[in-house]
């Protein structure tokens, strides 16, 4: 019986749990709203890629979108800092889907060359991805506390 404890108290030692106190809903329901503004703007955006009309595509077209754009970054990096030094994952992820789609921007502002079949998949993968983490990681720490 002794022996049993001991196993027990070893065994509950051994184990590693990290907990992260980063939920938020606003950066949940945030990332997730950007992630479908995003993909509704790249649909149409790879539409106007591949016509024969470089001014449909120009990012003067799309400001309002990148505005709000903009915001939605401002309001993840702003609710990270109150997910707690434990949240620093969170962190990181918000950096990096802010990283990519500011990138996104402006390589819109420089321009795109109208090419019929491209629908720059490749943006679209890369932003979905980082939006998606935010999302997954969001998503754990609800239901369960942990990574």
């Amino acid at each position: 019986m002794k022996k049993n404890r001991v196993l027990i108290i070893l065994l509950l030692v051994a184990c590693k749990v990290t907990f992260i106190t980063g939920y938020d809903p606003v950066i949940d329901d945030t990332a997730t709203k950007m992630k479908r503004d995003f993909n509704m703007m790249m649909l149409k955006l790879a539409r106007e890629v591949q016509d024969n009309d470089p001014a449909n595509q120009a990012f003067t077209n799309y400001q309002s979108y990148y505005d709000n754009l903009e915001t939605d970054l401002l309001i993840l990096r702003d609710r990270s800092v109150y997910t707690g030094l434990k949240g620093e994952i969170v962190r990181k992820q918000i950096k990096n889907a802010d990283s990519l789609l500011t990138g996104f921007m402006n390589l819109h502002k420089q321009g795109f060359a109208d090419r019929p079949g491209d629908d720059k998949r490749d943006f679209r993968n890369a932003v979905n991805s980082a939006l998606n983490s935010i999302s997954q990681l969001q998503e754990a720490l609800k239901s369960t506390g942990k990574e």
